[in-house]
């Protein structure tokens, strides 16, 4: 069931617009400050630090702190593990070991929410 809680996580993180041009510019350039972020996107920095919050709580950014400036990049393990897990949904050789059903299911929805 934790499998499938962070899934949820990871995709829900990465369903929105904004948090998606996060990740294309960190896979490009590697390791970008918050103040570098908020000029290649024109939003505010309060702004680019909740999206970037979304993103580092699904585990896939990770930040580093020097001095003032924080420092982001893309955990791509993550990422890339996110993905396979999607791929795997939809692959029929490979079968999931007890999927959420019924009331497990709308159960383990609800405690993420919290």
């Amino acid at each position: 069931m934790d499998d499938w809680r962070e899934l949820k996580l990871m995709t829900k993180a990465l369903a929105d617009i904004a948090r998606l041009t996060i990740v294309y510019h960190l896979a490009r350039h590697g390791e970008v400050t918050v103040t570098d972020l908020t000029e290649m996107l024109h939003l505010s920095q309060p702004l680019v630090s909740w999206h970037l919050r979304k993103l580092r709580r699904a585990g896939l950014i990770e930040t580093r702190r020097a001095g003032r400036l924080v420092h982001c990049s893309l955990n791509s393990e993550s990422f890339r593990s996110c993905l396979q897990r999607l791929e795997n949904l939809i692959d029929p050789a490979i079968f999931i070991e007890a999927p959420p059903v019924g009331s497990a299911l709308i159960e383990a929805d609800a405690a993420l929410e919290d």
